[in-house]
């Protein structure tokens, strides 16, 4: 660098000195004199320029500061840009994903079973596509989206559930939860494949409105729809309530969450609303239901037990009050640093005749064989009603295996 700076200064004095010597040419002695000063100066600054360029060089040396080339730093600058190229577009897509969640899960099943008819049956399918999106722009409000795709389901994309909550528990126990949503009746906690016969009478998917509210552990709340039910038919108004209660504790070791609810028509569940459609009972008298729940976990085991029940006989006939229970217990751990859980199950129902089983025993075992990739597998033995009150008193079985990504 330094020999590049003093070939510089010395080409810039002798092109100077080129540029006089014209001016000069044929000139008398006094002209010659004056040249003669004038290169002098030359060199003389000259000589001034280089000592000075030696001096900046010792005093970078004395720095220990490097010398960079201009190629080494065109390829810093080069890096520099592409870094800052990065960071913006990273930026971008942080801020996309400060108020934007988005999941999704993939479930695809594949079945072999045996009917009360003595029937074989065997399939694959694609159980389910979920696509849920959670937006949330400021603490205090967010909206709630999932798409699902169920094969059978006629082939649609379905709106699952989309709804806004008002409201941070986390500074303020009450909110308030507006659209279509499930509402808080029942648990329906499982870890089986297939779900349990408590959901299957008692889940309900309305557009309603929930208040409600979480504080050291209590949550509740009370919630309204207008149902498929209409006792005594006329006016089509919100007349569909209930309410639930509940305490959830967690420590490192164990977690206990235990609950129950009530709503003053069990009817417009998404399981007994079609059965009451089929048998012209949408407009009889309301008949309100009630749920309770308990779920434990004690290090690597867990505990479900839950039950359903109506409060009164549908339409007034006898022996049409339905009822659900589930009892189950599992267990996890790990196969070589995979976790991996082992699950029993005893279910159960009253008054569903023709619908769903008298009993249900259930095992399962689930194996998470990557990130986000599970493989599990299900054995189902059901026991029908006695012939004595319209079943066939026969059994079924089904062995069901599955693999889900969720992400």
């Amino acid at each position: 660098m330094k020999k590049k700076l003093v070939k510089t200064i010395a080409l810039a004095g002798v092109v100077s000195l080129v540029g006089i010597f014209p001016a000069f040419a044929g000139g008398t002695v006094d002209d010659i004199e004056t040249l003669k000063r004038q290169m002098q100066l030359l060199i003389e600054q000259n000589q001034q320029l280089m000592k000075r360029v030696s001096e900046l060089e010792k005093t970078k040396q004395s720095a220990d500061v490097p010398v960079i080339s201009d190629e080494a730093l065109e390829k810093q600058v080069s890096k520099i840009l592409r870094h800052k190229k990065k960071a913006q577009s990273e930026g971008f897509g942080h801020m996309t994903n400060k108020y934007i969640d988005f999941s999704a899960l993939i479930e695809v099943e594949g079945s072999t079973a045996e009917n009360f008819e003595g029937v074989n049956e065997s399939n694959f399918e694609l159980a389910t596509v979920e696509l849920g999106f959670v937006g949330k722009v400021t603490d205090w409000a967010s909206a709630h989206l999932t798409l699902l795709y169920e094969e059978g389901e006629d082939d649609k994309v379905l709106i699952d559930d989309a709804h806004i909550i008002i409201g941070n528990t986390e500074k303020f126990p009450l909110y308030l939860n507006a659209g279509r949503q499930y509402v808080p009746f029942g648990n329906f906690t499982s870890n089986m494949i297939s779900d349990p016969l408590t959901l299957e009478i008692a889940e309900i998917q309305e557009t309603a409105l929930q208040i409600g509210f979480e504080a050291s552990g209590a949550y509740g709340s009370v919630f309204a729809f207008n149902g498929d039910t209409n006792q005594g038919g006329g006016d089509s108004e919100v007349e569909q309530f209930g309410a639930n209660i509940g305490y959830a504790f967690k420590q490192a070791e164990y977690a206990i969450d235990v609950g129950m609810s009530y709503i003053n028509s069990l009817g417009d569940s998404d399981g007994l609303s079609e059965i009451l459609k089929e048998d012209a009972l949408l407009e009889a008298d309301y008949v309100g239901g009630f749920g309770a729940y308990a779920i434990a976990a004690i290090g690597p085991v867990s505990l479900v037990g839950e039950y359903i029940t109506a409060l009164d006989n549908f339409g007034g006939f006898d022996d049409n009050q339905p009822m659900a229970f589930n009892i189950e217990a599992g267990y996890t751990f790990e196969i070589r640093g995979v976790e991996s859980t082992a699950a029993v199950a005893y279910q159960g129902t009253d008054d569903m005749i023709g619908h769903l089983p008298e009993s249900r025993i259930l095992a399962s075992f689930g194996i998470g064989i990557f990130k986000g990739t599970t493989l599990a597998f299900e054995y189902a033995h059901d026991e029908d009603y006695d012939t004595a009150v319209g079943g066939t008193d026969e059994s079924a079985d089904t062995f069901t295996a599955q693999l889900v990504y969720e992400f």
